[in-house]
C-alpha cells in the first residue's frame, strides 16, 4: 500500500453546515494524506459553502443554486475526483464520520483483491458505537428483500466479520475508479434512495464484488436529513425507489415468489409500525410502493455528471 495512492472524498450536503463541518472534519483526521474532499452544496442557505471554506480552504467546492438530491450531487462530485485522476472515490453522508483508520483499511483491501470494486466499512450509529446500523447490505429480489446485515446488533468481534455483499450503502463506501468508470454513476432517475441498490446491483452484473469490513468504522446519525428513521417522508420515498428497483431488476420467473414475499413483509412492517402509532407512515408506505410500481422511469439515467 503506497501514500501516493489519491483518494477524493465526495460529501453532498444541504442545510447541514454543523454536520458538514464534522464529516469533513473526520476526513483529515484520518491516517490518509493524499487526500482531496470535495463538498457538493445543493443550494444551502444556512453558510455551509462559507463556513466549510472558512475552516477547510482546501476542500474542493461545488455550488448548486438549488438543492439537485444526492445522485446528481454525488456524480458531479464524481466527474471532479475523476478529473483530478484520483485512484478511488470515497462516498461520505455530511451526518456521518469516519474513524481515523477508515480510509487505509480500505484501501488496503481493495488493493489485495483486484475483483473488489467497492468496499464499504462497518457503520455503526453514532450515539452508540458499538450498535451496527450496516454491516453489508442483501438483495433478494425473488422475496421482495432489500436490508441491512446486522442492523441494530451490537458489534461482537466473533460474529460480525469481512463479508461479500449484495449492495453497499451511500452513506460510506470507497469505490475504484476503474469500477466507476465502467459502471457509470448513480442512477438521477431514482429520485430519493436506493440509487445506491441500483449501482450495486450494476457492479455485481458486470462482475464486480463488494465487501464489508469491520476494520474500518463510521458512524452514521441516521436519517437526520429526512426527519428520523420512522418518518413519513423517508417511507414514502424508501418504498417508491425499492419498487423500481424490483420493477428493474426482477426475472420474470422471480415474480410469483416476490409477490408473496414483498406483501407478507410489507404486512409484517404495517403491523410493527401501527403498534407503535405510526398511521401515516403506513400509509406513506404503501403509497410510495404504489408509486414506484405503477410509474417510475425504468430505464435508467446514470452517466456521470449527469
Amino acid at each position: 500500500m503506497s501514500l501516493i495512492t489519491k483518494v477524493a472524498v465526495v460529501i453532498v450536503n444541504w442545510n447541514r453546515r454543523k454536520l458538514l463541518l464534522e464529516a469533513v472534519e473526520s476526513c483529515y483526521t484520518t491516517k490518509w494524506r493524499n487526500l482531496e474532499v470535495i463538498v457538493v452544496d445543493n443550494g444551502s442557505s444556512d453558510g455551509s459553502s462559507e463556513s466549510v471554506l472558512e475552516h477547510y480552504p482546501d476542500v474542493v467546492l461545488i455550488r448548486n443554486q438549488r438543492n439537485a438530491g444526492f445522485a446528481i450531487g454525488s456524480n458531479q462530485g464524481l466527474e471532479r475526483a475523476l478529473e483530478d485522476k484520483s485512484d478511488f472515490v470515497l462516498f461520505l453522508n455530511n451526518d456521518a464520520t469516519l474513524a481515523e483508520d477508515a480510509i487505509s483499511e480500505m484501501v488496503s483491501f481493495l488493493n489485495d483483491h483486484p475483483r473488489v470494486g467497492a468496499v464499504a466499512p462497518y457503520i455503526f450509529y453514532y450515539g452508540d458505537r458499538d450498535l451496527i446500523w450496516f454491516g453489508g447490505g442483501v438483495v433478494s429480489l425473488w422475496k421482495g428483500q432489500i436490508a441491512h446485515k446486522y442492523i441494530r446488533e451490537k458489534f461482537d468481534s466473533v460474529k460480525h466479520r469481512r463479508n461479500k455483499c449484495d449492495y453497499l450503502t451511500g452513506c460510506a463506501f470507497l469505490i475504484k475508479a476503474e469500477c466507476i468508470e465502467q459502471v457509470g454513476g448513480f442512477d438521477t432517475s431514482m429520485g430519493i434512495y436506493s440509487e445506491d441498490v441500483d449501482l450495486s446491483i450494476r457492479m455485481n452484473r458486470l462482475g464486480w464484488r463488494l465487501w464489508t469490513i469491520p476494520e474500518a468504522r463510521c458512524y452514521h446519525r441516521v436519517s437526520v436529513s429526512s426527519g428520523g428513521e420512522l418518518s413519513s417522508f423517508k417511507a414514502f420515498h424508501r418504498g417508491r425507489s425499492n419498487a423500481i428497483i424490483v420493477k428493474r431488476w426482477a426475472k420474470f420467473y422471480e415474480y410469483p415468489t416476490l409477490i408473496i414475499g414483498g406483501l407478507i413483509g410489507g404486512i409484517a412492517v404495517s403491523i410493527k409500525l401501527l403498534m407503535m402509532g405510526r398511521k401515516n407512515t403506513i400509509s406513506a408506505l404503501w403509497l410510495g410502493i404504489c408509486k414506484g410500481l405503477t410509474g417510475g422511469a425504468v430505464p435508467g439515467r446514470y452517466e456521470i455528471g449527469n
